[in-house]
This record gives structure tokens, sequence and C-alpha cells, in this order.
């Protein structure tokens, strides 16, 4: 591992004394500052998104929702470590996908789990049989995959087909930060892709869906229910998709995300509100 930048020491230091003196605009500028000269500084990108989203991360998220739906069969595209596969309860049969794991992701989960070592393509282009997964098979899926949008809105469109009745998907990294990590080439080393594009395109493709984006650190975790395992719209539709959303810039998702997200409030009161409305409970 190489060392940190000179720079990301000494904004990261400014930022620790500024948030220790109470005052998070100067910190929040003075990382911004940062980035302004040198955009890959990653420890600068983590430190501004605590910042910018304070409260319960995604994390805490993917456990409230294990608690609260209780599903009998958990999707997650995109496991990496295991670390949110470990969230699971012990009830519930898990399937992961990913074509590069790190380590043992399985290690920690603490029921029935397979982890399918390809490509979410690879994986809906032929579910395997022991995977369970089979149509309204899950209850909560989690999409922390490839974070370029078309692979993003196919993982969706393949995860609906399977989605039980009042199942839940969970879209991860769709607040984007700033520009630069925002965009379809991966330039910097905390990097979030242009994933978050899903969001505005349901909103406008599929209004028969419930979504909120939760503004929760590092970027965002979008919540999406009422959903139609029988509907093609995005899939009959996927080049003029592709098409129309290649060069939407970040710009205006960064400088004013309620414009583009529906956002809610980074609470767990709140959400059930939302949950048991959405889900018609």
């Amino acid at each position: 591992m190489s060392a940190p930048h000179p720079l990301e020491v000494e904004a990261l230091r400014k930022f620790r004394r500024l948030t220790a003196q109470g005052d998070d605009a100067a910190a929040q500028d003075s990382l911004r500052d940062a980035l302004v000269q040198e955009a890959n500084l990653p420890g600068v990108h983590v430190a501004l998104a605590r910042l910018r989203w304070p409260g319960p991360d995604y994390r805490f998220w993917l456990a409230w929702f294990h608690i609260h739906l209780v599903p009998r069969l958990y999707l997650e595209i995109g496991v990496e470590k295991g670390d949110s596969l470990a969230l699971a309860l012990p009830s519930t049969r898990i399937v992961g996908v990913d074509p590069a794991p790190k380590g043992n992701p399985l290690d920690r989960c603490k029921g029935a789990a397979r982890l399918y070592r390809q490509t979410s393509a690879a994986f809906f282009a032929a579910v395997p049989a022991d995977s369970g997964l089979e149509p309204n098979g899950h209850e909560l899926a989690f999409i922390d995959g490839d974070h370029h949008f078309e692979a993003v809105l196919d993982d969706f469109i393949a995860a609906e087909r399977y989605a039980a009745p009042r199942s839940v998907i969970l879209l991860h990294d769709t607040l984007p930060l700033n520009s630069a990590t925002a965009t379809h080439e991966h330039r910097t080393g905390f990097y979030t892709g242009d994933g978050w594009k899903i969001v505005p395109c349901l909103r406008s493709l599929r209004p028969d869906l419930h979504i909120v984006t939760l503004p929760t650190a590092p970027t965002g975790l979008t919540v999406v229910t009422g959903l139609d395992p029988s509907n093609r719209v995005l899939s009959a539709r996927l080049g003029h998709i592709h098409q129309a959303y290649a060069s939407l810039p970040a710009d205006r998702a960064v400088a004013a995300p309620e414009s583009v997200f529906p956002l809610g409030l980074n609470d767990p009161q709140w959400m059930a509100r939302w949950l048991q409305s959405a889900r018609g409970q």
C-alpha cells in the first residue's frame, strides 16, 4: 500500500481540528479545497461523505432491513469481503454473486449461504438450480456490483424478475458525492461510478414503483418496492435508455440532489413509516 498523499494527510489533520471545534462548515470547505488541488484523495472523499451525510451509514440500513423484513431468501450482487452478507439473519438463505470476491465472504454468514463466483450477467443468464432463486424468490436484494449505469440497470431488471410480492431491492451508491467520482470512467480511488443514473431512470420510466433515496454515508442507498416481475418496460427500451442516459452529467445531482432524487430522512422511524405505506401494510 502506498503512503497517503501529503495533501491528504494535511487536509485530514485540518478536518479533524475543525470538527473538534464544532465548525463542520469550515471542515467541509477545507476538504473540498483539497480536492480542487488533487481529485484523487480517497481519505478526503470518505471524510467529506460522512460529513455531508451524517447519521446511520448504509451498513446500519442493511442490518435494519434484514431485521425489519426477515427475508426468507436474500440476494446480493457484489459481495466483496462479505461484510454485508454477515448482516443476514440465521433464518435467511443467502445467494451471493461476485466474479472476484475477496477471501471467503461466507465465513461470517450465520445461516445457509451460497456464493457464485461469476458475473451477475452470467448468473442470471442461467440461474443455478441449487441457488433456490426461482420466480417469486427473494424478499430482499442488494445491488452493489458493477457500478456502471448499464450494469446496474441490467442487475435491477434481472433482480425484479425474481422478486417475491412486497420484496425490496436496495441500490447502493446512488447519491453522488462529487462529479469526479460519479462518472462512467474510473479515475479516482474513491469511486461510485454512474450507477446513480438508475434513480432518475426508474422515476421516469417506472412510475409504478415506490422509490426513496436515503442520504446515508458514504453515497446513499435507494430503496425500491412495489416491484412487478412481469413488467418489461425497461428491457424493451434498453437501447434507447442507454443512449438517453449516457451523457447525463452528475453536476446537478451533486449540487441539488433533491431535484434528482426522492430524498427521504436518514432515520429509522421515518423509514418504517415510508415502508409501511409503500408496501401497503
